[in-house]
């Protein structure tokens, strides 16, 4: 399921876009809308997006204009693919510091607007979907794609993440928890085919970062984590850990 953002402050802008979205090779049964009327509203609500696959972004909003609405927006989610619209506004120097795919007039004709979107939709879907986990670091959001992350461990009211920090960009050094609200077994659901597996019922290991696996059942990842395999998880970790190392080489 591709999730597609579209930030505009006039709803029947909104309605025409996803109508030109589904007559550009996007069927609706594999798409998601989440529709923002301003910039402080997407902002706002950022958080709970999994993922996003698409953002079409109006240019010319209320207090918060495309600009400054794209640049917050590329902190959280950098490869999305982005579109700018406009009715009045033209591109700037600006414009292309959030790296837009394309920039969209709404003047243009609907066989126009079906024909960039085309453009648009192929690079989508040319990309390969891949989750992306949002944790709560201290007062910030923090993104995390699968290989930006070691392992997961359970946690009361969720999940803790633990990063690989050579893979990331933010700053560690005060002590403190990255928590996530989603439980073990949804974050295993989602990054399982990215190479996790459960290593024990309280955490899941990014099988790529392992380094060394003894007989006894210790774990060395890449960053020197010293994790331990639980009894009754050495067959199926072995197992998986075996099926990976062997599609890689």
């Amino acid at each position: 399921m591709l999730r597609i953002a579209i930030c505009d402050d006039d709803k029947k802008d909104i309605e025409y876009m996803e109508e030109i979205i589904s007559e550009s090779g996007m069927d609706k049964n594999e798409v998601y809308f989440h529709e923002y009327g301003s910039g402080e509203d997407l902002l706002m609500h950022i958080k709970e997006l999994p993922s996003c696959d698409l953002l079409i972004l109006d240019m010319q909003m209320g207090e918060m204009d495309g600009h400054e609405t794209a640049a917050a927006f590329r902190k959280v989610f950098p490869k999305t693919t982005l579109v700018f619209w406009s009715g009045v506004c033209r591109p700037t120097d600006e414009s292309f510091k959030a790296t837009p795919f394309r920039y969209l007039f709404k003047n243009y004709s609907k066989e126009m607007m079906i024909q960039e979107m085309q453009a648009v939709v192929r690079e989508v879907k040319s990309k390969q979907t891949v989750p992306y986990i949002i944790g709560n670091y201290y007062y910030n959001t923090v993104r995390f794609e699968p290989d930006d992350i070691l392992y997961i461990e359970n946690y009361r009211f969720g999940s803790i993440i633990h990063p690989y920090q050579e893979k990331v960009d933010y700053d560690f050094e005060k002590k403190g928890d990255i928590k996530t609200k989603k439980k073990l077994n949804e974050l295993y659901e989602e990054l399982q085919p990215f190479g996790f597996e459960y290593a024990h019922n309280s955490y899941i290991v990014n099988m790529n970062y392992v380094t060394k696996m003894s007989s006894e059942g210790d774990l060395k990842l890449k960053d020197d984590t010293l994790l331990r395999i639980s009894r009754s998880k050495q067959k199926s970790f072995r197992e998986a850990f075996s099926e990976l190392m062997g599609y890689k080489y």
